[in-house]
């Protein structure tokens, strides 16, 4: 019995003490598991551990969500515009792929415009605009000057043009026509997001006008504009001068108060003063014809 005893004591002095089971877990779906995944990861020293292809992978898998929601989002615009139902048979071809899923619409569009000029510095054009300024440009270059996209802003109506020039000979004009302001606002909303995806800048003609593709990723924001006359045209730009470019457009084409236009507007209509500038005069202190680097409209 002392034998029996004494082994029973060894075996119960060599196993560990007992641990609570722990408690009983849900079994977590797909998505469930990709948010754990990315909660998992959320400190920056955490992915120091994660293999180079597993991080590619996740990147590949978040952008490809992105994509997803940006075409549901897009299909309940062209819903509202009543675009849906021709979307098979008037849009082009580029967009019936993507808003049916058979490809990536940033893939797409990168492979097509591979060697794409990158525009690394913006100004503008007046330097200060005033209430009587009729016309403001933002201007987006290249370091080499061999390629140059411009923004150009009626200010009293909102009306946006867009003229991609390479070589300095060779342009292109995209009228981007008077869009709603709450479609600018949503535009800017949508280029201003952390986690970048694709943003249309459009009228509510959709495709049967000119209209323009962002792509926003993050080293630099590819530009497409597309005309229903058959021309195209495509730049890579760096985020310091999207920023730029969005303040800039923000200050003028999407905040711009109706009041100034109907100050402009209303002013003629009473009595001319000495003090007052007429408007010939008007234009003709804006022009610069002795600079060969004016700017002309």
């Amino acid at each position: 019995m002392s034998e029996r005893s004494d082994v029973s004591k060894e075996k119960s002095a060599n196993q560990s003490p007992s641990v609570p089971k722990p408690a009983h877990q849900p079994r977590l779906d797909g998505d469930e598991k990709k948010l754990a995944q990315q909660r998992a990861v959320s400190n920056a020293n955490d992915y120091d551990e994660i293999p180079v292809e597993e991080l590619v992978r996740l990147t590949r898998e978040l952008t490809e969500r992105i994509t997803n929601a940006d075409r549901q989002r897009l299909a309940e615009e062209l819903k509202n515009s009543d675009h849906h139902k021709s979307i098979q048979t008037n849009a082009p071809i580029t967009l019936q792929q993507f808003f049916t899923g058979e490809i990536d619409l940033d893939t797409e569009l990168a492979q097509r415009f591979s060697a794409a000029p990158i525009l690394s510095s913006m100004s503008t054009n007046p330097k200060n605009i005033g209430i009587l300024t009729r016309r403001a440009s933002a201007i987006l270059t290249a370091q080499d000057e061999q390629a140059m996209l411009s923004f150009d802003l009626r200010l009293q109506s909102g009306y946006l043009e867009v003229i991609f020039t390479a070589h300095n000979m060779l342009s292109f004009r995209f009228d981007l026509g008077e869009i709603q302001v709450s479609d600018r606002q949503r535009w800017l909303e949508l280029m201003r997001r952390k986690t970048g995806g694709i943003a249309f800048l459009w009228t509510r003609k959709r495709w049967e006008s000119d209209y323009m593709i962002f792509v926003v990723r993050e080293y630099f924001t590819r530009v497409y504009a597309f005309s229903p006359k058959r021309f195209e045209a495509g730049v890579r730009i760096t985020p310091d001068v999207v920023q730029s470019l969005l303040d800039w457009l923000e200050k003028y084409w999407v905040e711009a108060k109706p009041s100034q236009k109907s100050e402009v507007s209303q002013g003629p209509t009473k009595p001319m003063t000495s003090v007052e500038p007429s408007l010939e005069s008007t234009l003709h202190d804006e022009e610069e014809p002795s600079d060969p680097q004016a700017f002309e409209w």
